[in-house]
């Protein structure tokens, strides 16, 4: 089984929701709050001189939805140029 890991800027959760909610998926674990940079962006440390953070959401392929969540993916990156929006799929060889 695959799972596909999201990091988004918080501002892009309605954004991510939605594509969980049009492909049905039943599986997902959000980390609501994370902090760092990308050399694409500007630093989110959540901080006076740095606002904002990022959310994590992973997604774990019960539906197998994966392709379809890849390319919804990668256009919602090109066409809102959200240039730190990340993707990434991990294979899953152990699932209890």
């Amino acid at each position: 089984m695959k799972v596909a890991v999201i990091i988004h800027n918080v501002s892009e959760t309605d954004t991510i929701d939605k594509l969980i909610e049009k492909y049905g998926i039943k599986n997902f674990t959000r980390i609501d709050k994370a902090v760092g940079k990308s050399e694409l962006a500007d630093p989110l440390f959540d901080n006076k001189i740095w606002p904002g953070y990022y959310s994590i959401t992973m997604i774990e392929d019960t539906e197998n939805q994966i392709e379809k969540i890849r390319e919804e993916v990668k256009n919602i990156k090109e066409n809102l140029k959200i240039p730190d929006l990340k993707y990434y799929e991990i294979e899953v060889g152990n699932f209890i």
